[in-house]
């Protein structure tokens, strides 16, 4: 069974996270209107990547290279196929995914977009992940990431961040969309919940906020592309029910 999307539905570094919690073993081909990529995942590192574009399929990048372009992508579907003869495919990419991300990130003309289901702004509300972090992984972080991770705790929102940290706003925004990318941080929107009534409803519903494009997803992903919000709940934590069904769908592959 293979898993496929569109990088609308999950970005590909949100992919390699869900590769490296797996861990999986495949191929990962992207196809965009232009261009194709294949990346190859081996143990959920990535080791290999080739990039090829215009009517002849000419590759035009390699390693390292390949992966950082494929990362600037906004549009294109993927699939994911399990394949174990990966394993024996000989490593070319010496850099982790974190450090391939971060370099994605840097070269995006507006990193604040560099998600594909949020912008980010001085009002974005930030939290630390509650997913395993990068940085079991070995990722170096700069002194500006440290600086802004160490203050998400005491403050949550972009601007009250800048002003902490007396980074300027487009600095800073650049580098929670580099935390963003790797995973040690989340966004979270807060519940616009409508006036509860004065007398209970017979039957309750929980609000729900969409965190992705669902269109396109397999029912069992579709059915996690929504996080419930109940009444008291403050800050709903974003795309945890969709990597977590990621996560089980690529389990069965």
């Amino acid at each position: 069974m293979a898993l496929e999307g569109t990088l609308q539905d999950m970005s590909l570094s949100d992919l390699f996270q869900v590769f490296r919690m797996g861990p999986k073993t495949g191929v990962l081909i992207l196809v965009s209107t232009a261009e194709r990529g294949v990346i190859y995942v081996a143990d959920g590192k990535v080791v290999d990547a080739v990039l090829a574009g215009g009517p002849d399929r000419r590759v035009q990048a390699t390693q390292e290279e390949a992966v950082i372009q494929m990362l600037l992508w906004d549009n294109a579907s993927f699939v994911f196929r399990h394949d174990p003869s990966v394993m024996s495919r000989p490593p070319r990419i010496t850099h982790d995914s974190e450090w391939l991300v971060m370099e994605g990130v840097r070269r995006r003309d507006d990193p604040a977009r560099a998600m594909p289901y949020h912008s980010i702004t001085l009002d974005t509300m930030l939290q630390l992940s509650s997913l395993p972090s990068s940085a079991e992984s070995g990722v170096s972080l700069d002194v500006n990431q440290w600086r802004i991770l160490s203050q998400i705790s005491r403050n949550t929102d972009v601007r009250t961040i800048c002003e902490a940290t007396g980074l300027p706003p487009d600095q800073t925004i650049r580098t929670v969309a580099e935390l963003l990318a790797i995973g040690l941080i989340e966004v979270v929107i807060p519940s616009a919940l409508p006036p509860r009534p004065k007398t209970p409803p017979k039957s309750h519903h929980d609000h729900v906020v969409s965190v992705t494009p669902a269109a396109h997803l397999t029912p069992e992903l579709a059915a996690a592309a929504v996080v419930g919000v109940g009444a008291g709940d403050e800050r709903p934590q974003v795309g945890r029910g969709l990597l977590d069904a990621i996560m089980r769908r690529i389990r069965g592959l």
